[in-house]
């Protein structure tokens, strides 16, 4: 049982509610990716995350499995739904970060800078 929660299969789901778990999850997914802020869906499933040269990762949980990768601005775009990241890694897909919006979005790094 212990060896099928190391890979990544079966065990509990992970998710990212605050600031720390989604930091936690960016140092997981991107350990080369010195990011100072975030912000995650609403449904914990996706983070957005931004370094302090504005550098931009999203991060996507599933299960128990932890994927992101670096991204470019203008591959966010904002939807009904929130924040779509249309990465163009067929592994990671687009990441919808629901309920995010672009105010959020420009929000990111603020605290951090004052």
């Amino acid at each position: 049982m212990m060896l099928v929660g190391l890979l990544g299969f079966g065990g509990t789901d992970r998710m990212m509610r605050t600031l720390d778990e989604a930091l936690d999850a960016i140092g997981v997914a991107l350990p080369d990716f010195p990011a100072i802020d975030a912000v995650t869906g609403e449904d914990g499933r996706a983070a957005l995350a931004v370094t302090a040269d504005r550098r931009v990762a999203v991060v996507r949980v599933r299960g128990a499995r932890v994927s992101g990768r670096e991204v470019t601005w203008p591959m966010l775009r904002q939807t009904i739904d929130g924040i779509v990241v249309e990465t163009g890694d067929r592994r990671l897909g687009d990441v919808t970060l629901v309920g995010v919006t672009a105010l959020d979005v420009r929000r990111l790094g603020q605290a951090m800078a004052a």
